[in-house]
């Protein structure tokens, strides 16, 4: 059996990185690391809030954006990331039944491999997959992960990764410890919606 796991938000969280990249570049941003995070469970994205929180054009909005993916994977910035509490005691009860891969949509796959290895989690792990906003994640699991079978399964926080499952014809579960909200999982009919990685058991 096969578990692959998103990153940013499922095994590690990442929540903030973003935040305080956001107050980094929106200097006029006097929202609370909760406020942000309301706002993104709501299901806004770093676009809507900058236009209609804080007025910004689309020109602002693209430099925004551009300044935005330059910094997210930044070395000072990828230092703010930890694990979840008790997630290597999950990796290492759910490695002894079945084959765990990590795959992100990270742009550096050099990066994603050096804070594994600096969080400890990359021993846990047969594969990392890797985008590099190149490819999707559905064609670089079904080009790296052969054996894909009905029972296996997908661990995400996000509607993009249950979509992903779905298109593998692989069972998906949803965590709540990321991006999104239960109401707005559930819309995308994941087969499990769990509070936390930590609670998955096959």
């Amino acid at each position: 059996m096969n578990i692959i796991f998103d990153l940013d938000g499922t095994l590690i969280d990442s929540k903030q990185r973003l935040y305080q990249l956001f107050q980094q570049l929106v200097s006029a941003s006097t929202l609370t690391f909760d406020q942000y995070w309301q706002f993104k469970h709501n299901r806004l994205s770093n676009e809507l809030i900058l236009s209609t929180e804080f007025g910004y054009s689309d020109i602002e909005i693209h430099r925004f954006v551009s300044a935005w993916m330059g910094l997210i994977e930044s070395p000072e910035f990828l230092a703010m990331d930890s694990n979840f509490e008790g997630v290597k005691d999950t990796l290492s009860r759910l490695g002894s039944h079945a084959r765990l891969h990590v795959c992100t949509a990270r742009q550096s796959r050099e990066s994603a491999v050096t804070q594994l290895e600096s969080l400890g989690l990359s021993n846990y792990f047969e594969r990392l997959m890797v985008t590099e906003q190149k490819h999707s994640k559905t064609s670089i699991i079904d080009r790296q992960v052969s054996d894909l079978a009905p029972e296996d399964w997908l661990i995400g926080d996000t509607g993009s990764d249950i979509k992903v499952a779905h298109s593998l014809g692989i069972n998906s579960c949803a965590v709540l410890s990321g991006f999104m909200s239960h109401e707005a999982l559930l819309t995308y009919k994941p087969t499990r919606i769990i509070d936390s990685v930590l609670a998955f058991v096959l």
